[in-house]
């Protein structure tokens, strides 16, 4: 009688398991499914243009780090929820009052003094987020004018731009695979 009560729990959990399979399998991957890149954070500027960005880590924080024009100040950034970007500091570097960063390891920074060179006029840029969904008829989806500084994290798929509006948080979004994802879903149903 024990033997036939542990049969019946059994084919239970095996009926239980199969049912929620098969509910999983139902999900589809949305038909519209798309590559994009999206704005996801801005932070406005308020001590004139950036000329450069440097990036980093510092355990599980990430960092951005926003160098004015003409060497004389420095915004931290947290980027670690890049749609929520938090300004850590706004400082001027110390001495002198001018210099450029040299190279970023988490919270700290190797600045070169000297004499900065103000360059009111350094070349600006207009950066375009074009979609190619259709690629008889590409459209701009987004443009960014006046672009002075541009920098890549690409482990993390974002982008920032500088302009007169502020700093901007670009996203890369890769569409999901259908065929991946139900060959996955295959695998997870019938192969485990």
């Amino acid at each position: 009688m024990r033997l036939s009560h542990y049969r019946l729990v059994l084919v239970a959990i095996v009926l239980s398991t199969a049912l929620q399979a098969k509910d999983k399998k139902a999900k589809a991957p949305p038909k519209n499914s798309q590559d994009e890149i999206t704005v996801v954070g801005h932070i406005p500027l308020t001590d004139g243009p950036v000329k450069r960005f440097l990036t980093t880590q510092h355990f599980s924080s990430y960092y951005l780090y926003a160098e004015h024009d003409a060497g004389k100040n420095v915004t931290l950034i947290d980027v670690t929820k890049a749609s929520q970007p938090s300004v850590l500091a706004d400082v001027a570097y110390p001495s002198s009052g001018s210099g450029d960063l040299f190279a970023v390891a988490g919270t700290a920074a190797l600045v070169a003094e000297g004499q900065a060179v103000a360059a009111p006029d350094f070349p600006r840029q207009t950066i375009k987020i074009m979609d190619f969904s259709d690629p008889q008829q590409p459209k701009i989806a987004r443009e960014f004018a006046g672009v002075t500084a541009v920098s890549r994290d690409e482990r993390r798929g974002l982008s920032f731009l500088a302009n007169a509006d502020g700093i901007w948080i670009l996203h890369q979004t890769l569409a999901e695979d259908p065929e991946v994802e139900n060959a996955y879903a295959h695998h997870v149903i019938y192969d485990h």
